[in-house]
């Protein structure tokens, strides 16, 4: 059975719950439109101009006929992500994610021409949008949020059958040793040009038009700039990404996943991008072009991210799995208290320092192998 049909066999009335969720936004324009319609005016204000005056309107059944469409077929990917089992786990959450983004937008940009033409008996008199600019990027965020919420963890994965291959790296490791290897990313230089371009255009926007008007781009730069680097940790329990200056959010690979590492060359333009990337069958963390490490994990599916010593890493990675306990039971949701997983330094194991050349200061029981980096 494969991941898709156990999730869906096992949990339906979790993807039934959130593909009405995703729908929420089509009945809220119905509803709001008919409890509405004898206080807005016909025609609707559609456009506004740099000067904050409305230049452009739309009949009210066209503008309410228009968003209703929009959130009823933007909708639709979530219905395909609830009906269609076959479909593994992580594809049908993305298309709930989709249906409910899609639907969210549409109810909020509804919300906004409404609110700012109630009551009104002159569509070309409604105010420019101010905080209803923001109010729809909450919309858009919330209603997948809540969505996807519903779904839960995702479906234990099942462990990898195969140790791996005689030619690939090792790192010798001592009896009852749990090393940890610990990385730092900053940010690309080529990737802070994105929010600084950004900020710029935030500031353009907020003195030709309003700051209202600038919050989604400079909601946009922020982001960038806050989730631009990312923390790598290695331990006997798998390798853990943790994103962003406060290390959030965080993702886990399990070692009971992981068949084999090697060494291979990591390349922007084959995962489109920098940071954390995602394709059918595999998923990267991707900071430069340049020497990586593939971890082959079970299912078919596979993981590459950087690091400036890859044939350390890599046979770190072998090692620890050759050296795992026979029971590879799936370690997928596995975290340590607060929700970090758990740091196995701290309980006497090995620190070797990562390539971020920061030190780790061992506790008392501790060996701390400092080897050049």
């Amino acid at each position: 059975m494969d991941e898709g049909n156990a999730a869906g066999r096992h949990q339906s009335w979790r993807w039934w719950i959130a593909a009405l969720v995703a729908s929420l936004p089509f009945l809220f324009v119905i509803g709001s439109y008919l409890l509405w319609r004898d206080r807005l005016p016909d025609p609707l204000p559609s456009h506004w101009g740099a000067d904050g005056k409305v230049d452009g309107t739309t009949s009210l059944t066209g503008t309410v006929t228009a968003m209703a469409v929009m959130a009823r077929v933007g909708s639709l990917p979530a219905w395909v992500g609830a009906l269609a089992h076959r479909l593994s786990w992580n594809v049908r959450r993305v298309l709930i994610a989709v249906g409910a983004a899609a639907g969210g937008f549409a109810a909020g940009l509804w919300l906004t021409v409404a609110t700012l033409a109630l009551d009104l008996t002159d569509p070309y008199r409604a105010p420019e949008p101010t905080w209803q600019i923001p109010a729809l990027l909450v919309a858009m965020t919330a209603v997948p949020a809540v969505a996807v919420g519903l779904l839960g963890r995702a479906p234990e994965r099942r462990a990898a059958p195969d140790r791996p291959a005689p030619d690939l790296p090792r790192t010798p490791l001592g009896a009852g040793e749990q090393p940890v290897w610990r990385e730092t990313f900053p940010p690309p230089r080529g990737f802070l040009v994105v929010p600084a371009l950004l900020l710029g255009l935030a500031a353009v926007m907020a003195a030709v038009v309003n700051i209202w008007a600038a919050s989604p781009v400079l909601v946009v730069a922020v982001g960038c700039g806050l989730f631009a680097s990312a923390r790598l940790t290695v331990d006997q329990r798998g390798l853990h990404i943790a994103l962003g200056w406060w290390g959030w959010p965080r993702f886990t690979v399990p070692l009971a996943e992981v068949a084999a590492a090697e060494v291979t060359e990591v390349s922007l333009f084959e995962w489109g991008g920098w940071g954390y990337r995602a394709r059918p069958g595999g998923r990267a963390l991707v900071f430069r072009s340049g020497p990586g490490i593939r971890l082959t994990l079970s299912e078919e599916r596979e993981f590459v991210f950087n690091t400036r010593d890859p044939e350390r890493v890599a046979g770190l990675v072998n090692s620890l799995i050759e050296h795992a306990d026979g029971d590879r039971r799936p370690l997928t949701h596995h975290r340590g208290p607060g929700g970090r997983p758990e740091d196995v330094a701290s309980s006497g194991g090995r620190n070797v320092e990562g390539s971020d050349g920061q030190p780790h200061q061992p506790g008392p029981s501790q060996q701390d192998v400092r080897r050049g980096g």
